[in-house]
C-alpha cells in the first residue's frame, strides 16, 4: 500500500500538467494484466459456467447412444493391370503416382455404388435405423446407402500404401461385419471392373479383327487381280517379319535361262572355231601338243574347283569353265585320234552349227530384255499393293495374337487391393467418451465464462486499480486506502499509527506535500462522483493527519444537502448561518478531540443549498479561513447532478477526487472531470478507497448516500468537549 501511495506522489510531482483538470481519454489496448484482473474479479462467473459445462458434458455422455467402431486395414498395389497392347506388341504403360492411386481408392471407398452394395449385402433395408419404415424399397435402399456412407470413415496412412477403413454403428456386431463388407466390396468391384474391361477389350479386338481381315482380303484380292491383268507372274516367295519377299517373274526367269544358254552356245562356238582353225596346219598331233593341251585342262580344272566353293554349277562363269574343260577334252581326243586332215570337214560343220545356235539365242535374249523392262514399269503399282497387303497381314496377326491372350487370361486377374487386418467385433464403445466430453464441457464453460466476464467488464467498466486511474483517467494517484479488516471504528484505525488505513492516509499526506512547488496547498476540496465513496472519511483523515504534524487545520463540512458532521452548539448554527449572515467564522468554529484540528459544521438551516453556496459570502468565508489556518479542507458534495462542488472547486486551491474501487463507472468520472474543468477547479489527483486485501478491490458492499433533513440519517451530535463524530457505517469509511 505504501509503495502504491508513494508512487502516486512521485507521479503527481513529476507530471508537467499536475494540478490541471485534464480531459479523460480512452485507455489504449487490452493488456494481460487487464485480462488477469477480469478473471479475478469475475471468477465466480467463470467457475459457474465451467461447472455448468462439466455437468452438460456428463449429462450428454449419459444420454448419448453408445457407438462402436470396427477398423480394417488394406494395402494397395500401385501397378495397374493393362488389357491392351499397342501395334508393336508392347504393353501401354500408364504411370500413376502413389498419391493418385491412394486418392482413387479413397474415392472408391466413399462412393455411393460401394455403399449401396454393402447395404444390399447386409440387408440394411430391413433395419429401421438405416432404411426407415416408410416409402418403397428403393427409397429405403437410398436412405440405407446414405447411412452407410455417413458411417464409413476412410483414412490413408501417411507415406504408405495402407488405408484404414472404419465403420461406426450402435450395433457392435454390425460394425465389424460392415467394415469387412466395405473392404470385400471394394475388392470385388475392382475385379468386376477389370473383368468388364477385359470383356470390352475382347469385343473391341473381335471387331478390329473382322475389319482387318476384310482389309487384308481386299488388298490380296487387288494384288492378285492386278498381277493377272498386267501379266506379272512371279514364283512363290517367303514372308519374314510381316514382309513378303516375292520370287522372280516369268520374264526374268526366262531371260536368265536364255542368257545361260547363250553363254554355253558361245563356248561351243569358240571351241568349234578353235578346233577348226587348228586342224588346217598339221595332219598329226605331236606328243608335245597333247601335253600342252593336258596342262591347260589341268589348269582349268583347278580354276573350276576353286570357283565351285563360291558359286553353284549353274553360275555363268562356272558353266563357261565347264564348257572349256569339255572342249579341251574333246580336242585332246581329236589330237590323239586324228592324224590327217580328214576331219576338217566335220570340224567346219560343227563350227557352223555352233555359230548358228549362238545367233538364235542372242536374238531371243534381246527380245526378253525388252519384256523385262516393260514388266518392271508395271511392277511399281504391284509393289505398292504388295506393301499394303503386308501391312494388313502384320496388323491382323498382332490383333489375333492379343485376342488369343485375352481369351485365355483376360478374365483372371489379381486385385490391386489386399486385406492386411480384418475388422474384429469391438468389445467396448468408443463414443461417448466421458472424460473427453467432461473436459470439453469444462473448457467450453471456461471459454464461455471468460467471454461473459469480458462482456460484463465492458458493460460495467469501472475503476478498480491505480493502473485504471492512470490509464483511463490520466490522473495521478495520491493514495490507495484499504478496507479496514478488523472490527474497529475509524477513530481506532486512525489512532493506530501502524494500521493500514493510517499508513495509507499518511502516504496521501506525503503526496499532497509535493502537490505544488510551495508544498501542500492552503485549501483543499475533497469530492467524489457519487455518495458513499469515502469522501467525508478522507476529508477528516487528511485534516487530522495534517493537524498531528503541528499545523492549524480547519475542516469545513460544505455538503449542505447531507452534512456529515454534527454541530455541538445548542442553536445548531454553522456554515449555513455564516453564508446568510456577516459574522466572523471563529464564532462558529468548534474544537475536536484532535489537537490542531477545528471543525466548521453545516448546522441547521432552511432554504436552497445552491443559493447559499452561490452567494458572495462564501468567498469571504474562504478567505478568512485561509488567513487564519495553515490548511483548510472542504468536505464537498458529490459532483454529478449538483452545482455545489463546482462552486467550491473554484474557491479551493486544489481539488482531490475520491473514487471507490469497483463502484465508480469510468464514464461518470470522465463526466465529472469534464464539469470541474470549466469551473476553475484544479484537480491534482485521485484517492482510491475501499481497496480489498488483495489490492484489487474485491468484495466491497455498497452503501447509499441519501439526502434528508438535518436530523436524519442517524447523525450523532457532538458537544463542546472537543469531540467529533462521523456518520456510522460498517466500514468506517463513510
Amino acid at each position: 500500500m505504501n509503495a502504491q501511495t508513494t508512487s502516486g506522489a512521485r507521479a503527481t510531482s513529476g507530471d508537467p500538467e499536475f494540478g490541471a483538470a485534464r480531459p479523460a481519454r480512452i485507455a489504449q489496448g487490452f493488456e494481460l494484466d487487464d485480462l488477469l484482473r477480469i478473471i479475478s474479479e469475475r471468477r465466480m462467473i467463470i467457475i459457474g459456467t465451467a461447472i455448468l459445462g462439466l455437468v452438460l458434458g456428463i449429462v450428454a455422455s449419459l444420454v448419448m447412444t453408445p457407438l462402436y467402431r470396427a477398423t480394417a486395414m488394406v494395402e494397395l498395389n500401385s501397378q495397374a493391370d493393362q488389357v491392351l497392347k499397342d501395334a508393336s506388341g508392347d504393353r501401354a504403360s500408364t504411370q500413376r503416382t502413389t498419391a493418385e492411386v491412394v486418392a482413387t481408392q479413397l474415392g472408391l471407398l466413399r462412393s455411393e455404388s460401394l455403399a449401396r452394395r454393402v447395404a444390399q449385402e447386409l440387408n440394411l433395408v430391413t433395419r429401421p435405423e438405416y432404411g426407415g419404415t416408410e416409402g418403397t424399397r428403393n427409397q429405403r435402399l437410398d436412405r440405407a446407402t446414405r447411412a452407410v456412407q455417413d458411417s464409413t470413415l476412410v483414412e490413408a496412412i501417411r507415406d504408405s500404401m495402407l488405408i484404414k477403413v472404419s465403420y461406426t454403428s450402435p450395433d457392435a456386431v454390425l460394425a465389424g461385419r460392415a467394415a469387412n463388407a466395405v473392404v470385400d466390396g471394394l475388392i470385388a468391384s475392382n475385379l468386376e471392373r477389370r473383368y468388364d474391361s477385359s470383356s470390352y477389350a475382347r469385343d473391341f479386338l473381335s471387331k478390329q479383327l473382322a475389319a482387318t481381315k476384310r482389309a487384308l482380303e481386299d488388298s490380296e484380292r487387288q494384288l492378285n487381280g492386278y498381277a493377272i491383268n498386267s501379266g506379272i507372274f512371279r514364283s512363290p516367295g517367303q514372308t519374314v517379319n510381316g514382309v513378303t519377299t516375292e520370287g522372280e517373274t516369268l520374264a526374268v526367269s526366262n531371260l536368265t535361262a536364255l542368257n545361260a544358254a547363250l553363254n554355253e552356245a558361245k563356248v561351243r562356238r569358240i571351241t568349234a572355231e578353235q578346233a577348226f582353225r587348228n586342224s588346217t596346219g598339221r595332219t598329226a598331233v605331236s606328243e608335245q601338243g597333247v601335253v600342252t593341251l593336258r596342262n591347260q585342262r589341268a589348269q582349268l580344272q583347278a580354276d573350276y574347283e576353286e570357283q565351285a566353293r563360291l558359286f553353284k554349277s549353274d553360275y555363268p562363269a562356272m558353266q563357261e569353265l565347264a564348257a572349256k574343260i569339255t572342249a579341251l577334252d574333246r580336242e585332246i581326243r581329236q589330237s590323239i585320234s586324228t592324224s590327217t586332215g580328214g576331219r576338217r570337214s566335220d570340224l567346219l560343220a560343227e563350227f557352223e552349227a555352233a555359230r548358228s545356235a549362238e545367233n538364235q539365242l542372242q536374238s531371243q535374249v534381246d527380245a526378253y530384255k525388252g519384256d523385262v523392262q516393260s514388266e518392271r514399269t508395271r511392277s511399281i503399282q504391284y509393289n505398292i499393293l504388295q506393301r499394303e497387303a503386308d501391312t494388313n497381314r502384320a496388323l491382323y496377326d498382332a490383333l489375333l495374337q492379343r485376342y488369343k491372350e485375352i481369351g485365355v487370361a483376360g478374365g483372371i486377374g489379381q486385385s490391386n487391393v489386399s486385406v492386411v487386418d480384418v475388422a474384429e467385433q469391438p468389445q467396448s464403445p468408443f463414443r461417448p467418451n466421458l472424460p473427453l466430453n467432461a473436459a470439453i464441457g469444462i473448457l467450453g464453460g471456461v471459454a464461455l465464462g471468460l467471454m461473459f466476464a469480458i462482456i460484463a467488464h465492458l458493460m460495467l467498466d469501472s475503476i478498480v486499480t491505480p493502473a485504471d486511474v492512470r490509464n483511463k483517467l490520466h490522473l495521478p494517484v495520491l493514495g490507495v486506502i484499504p478496507r479496514e479488516r478488523e472490527d474497529r471504528s475509524l477513530f481506532e484505525a486512525l489512532d493506530d499509527r501502524k494500521s493500514d488505513v493510517s499508513e495509507a492516509y499518511y502516504s496521501v499526506r506525503s503526496a499532497l506535500t509535493f502537490a505544488t512547488p510551495e508544498g501542500a496547498p492552503k485549501s483543499l476540496l475533497i469530492t467524489s462522483t457519487r455518495p458513499g465513496e469515502g469522501k467525508s472519511t478522507s476529508a477528516y483523515a487528511i485534516a487530522s493527519i495534517f493537524a498531528r504534524t503541528g499545523q492549524r487545520v480547519l475542516l469545513i463540512d460544505a455538503d449542505l444537502r447531507k452534512p456529515t458532521f454534527a454541530s455541538s452548539r445548542s442553536d445548531g448554527r454553522g456554515l449555513a448561518w455564516l453564508l446568510g449572515h456577516d459574522e466572523p467564522i471563529e464564532t462558529y468554529i468548534e474544537d475536536t478531540m484532535t489537537a490542531g484540528l477545528k471543525l466548521l459544521p453545516v448546522g441547521r438551516f432552511s432554504g436552497s443549498p445552491a443559493e447559499l453556496l452561490g452567494s458572495t459570502r462564501l468567498a469571504r468565508i474562504a478567505e478568512q479561513a485561509t488567513t487564519q489556518f495553515d490548511l483548510v479542507v472542504y468536505d464537498g458534495p458529490p459532483v454529478l447532478g449538483l452545482a455545489d462542488a463546482t462552486l467550491l472547486g473554484a474557491l479551493a486551491e486544489k481539488t482531490v477526487l475520491v473514487i471507490e474501487t469497483r463502484k465508480s463507472r469510468t464514464a461518470n468520472i470522465n463526466e465529472m472531470v469534464r464539469r470541474l474543468g470549466p469551473s476553475g477547479s484544479d484537480l491534482i489527483g485521485v484517492i482510491l478507497t475501499k481497496v480489498g486485501a488483495d489490492g484489487q478491490g474485491y468484495g466491497y458492499n455498497y452503501y447509499s448516500y441519501s439526502y434528508g433533513d438535518e436530523d436524519a440519517g442517524g447523525r450523532v451530535s457532538s458537544d463542546l468537549s472537543r469531540t467529533i463524530d462521523l456518520k456510522p457505517d460498517r466500514t468506517g469509511q463513510g
